[in-house]
């Protein structure tokens, strides 16, 4: 900081060991267009909704982009990428600095869960539901919402210039996580993590996830293995008409105020999310992928096809989005993997 209280942004950042999360409001230009000056309320509604749940799982809000808001959980400064790296390929021996490290990526997933709750528990958010405006434009409008998590090293700094200046980090690794919430559409899915993220996750916490491909993207050398935990928010019950008008706060609609030994029992929106997802689903996809990831592509067909719809919380069948485009990938060529097949294809669609 200059003398007289001036901010210099003339200064080296510094290299952190973070969680970054993307997350990113649907239909957005639509809701705008029809909501005009409200759409600033709308907003810092979902807003408020992601900064506390952020908060109360051990994160802090860093960017709000319109439409976008980026999260992030630091590591403490011992944790260093390399012992990130040792973590997600088994071989970290510091027990201590590995149940840190799974605190918090299991707070940063468990986060984004109790947010897709709070999005449809908010009494203020259900009110837009019957905007006739918003509704003729978007039939049936809910307020959704994609995410994306991903796990690495950033520069923290400040961006800008004596005119105005934003605390932020720079890094492939924050790319990375905006490009998984983006792909979220393509995968019919409102969450993606990759294997980096998915495997520093507490063991118990893991097994609720399932991969489902293994891509390569713009901004990573390597391929990245893509993960999602299944939820079904439609088991969240909506605000009835007098609760809307009740004028409730979200820190009344929350459940997160409690600390969870283990959240995906005993959170009562996270267990109740999860309630419909079995275990024999989880098991049948993953033989699938494996043969589709060996390039047995017939097979891999075959097994999808039995497990492609399944039945949601208020009993309607639905599309599981993962499988389809696991099916759809495979289509393209007749079901036969190309002869350079290696286990993974390039992420090409937006």
């Amino acid at each position: 900081m200059k003398r007289g209280g001036e901010i210099n942004p003339m200064i080296p950042g510094r290299k952190v060991v973070a969680i970054f999360g993307f997350c990113d409001i649907r239909q957005f230009t639509d809701s705008t267009e029809v909501l005009q000056e409200e759409v600033m309320e709308y907003v810092n509604t979902i807003g408020k909704i992601v900064h506390m749940e952020a908060h109360l799982h051990g994160g802090s809000a860093n960017k709000n982009i319109g439409d976008a808001f980026l999260l992030v959980w630091k590591f403490p400064p011992n944790i260093t990428t390399r012992d990130v790296e040792l973590a997600s390929e088994g071989l970290l021996k510091d027990e201590e600095k590995l149940f840190v490290l799974e605190q918090i990526a299991d707070g940063a997933l468990v986060s984004f869960l109790a947010v897709m709750a709070g999005l449809r528990r908010s009494a203020k958010l259900s009110s837009y539901k019957s905007n006739k405006k918003l509704n003729k434009r978007m039939p049936n409008f809910q307020t959704q919402m994609g995410f994306g998590l991903h796990v690495g090293w950033a520069i923290e700094g400040a961006i800008g210039s004596e005119y105005k200046v934003d605390a932020s980090y720079l890094s492939p690794n924050v790319n990375i996580s905006a490009r998984l919430e983006a792909a979220t559409k393509q995968f019919e899915t409102p969450l993606l993590f990759t294997g980096q993220f998915a495997n520093i996750l507490s063991e118990s916490t893991r097994t609720k996830c399932r991969q489902i491909d293994h891509v390569t993207v713009k901004g990573s050398e390597q391929p990245l293995k893509l993960y999602t935990c299944d939820v079904d928010v439609e088991a969240i019950p909506v605000p009835t008409q007098e609760e809307i008008l009740s004028g409730r706060s979200y820190e009344d609609e929350t459940n997160s105020f409690q600390l969870y030994e283990n959240p995906f029992l005993e959170h009562p929106d996270v267990a109740l999310m999860r309630k419909r997802v079995s275990e024999e689903f989880l098991t049948d996809f993953e033989r699938a992928f494996q043969k589709y990831e060996r390039g047995e592509w017939n097979e891999a067909r075959n097994l999808l096809q039995k497990i492609k719809k399944r039945v949601s919380h208020n009993g309607e069948e639905i599309e599981d989005g993962p499988t389809k485009s696991l099916l759809a990938v495979m289509e393209r060529t007749n079901y036969r993997a190309p002869n350079d097949w290696s286990g993974f294809r390039a992420l090409t669609e937006k």
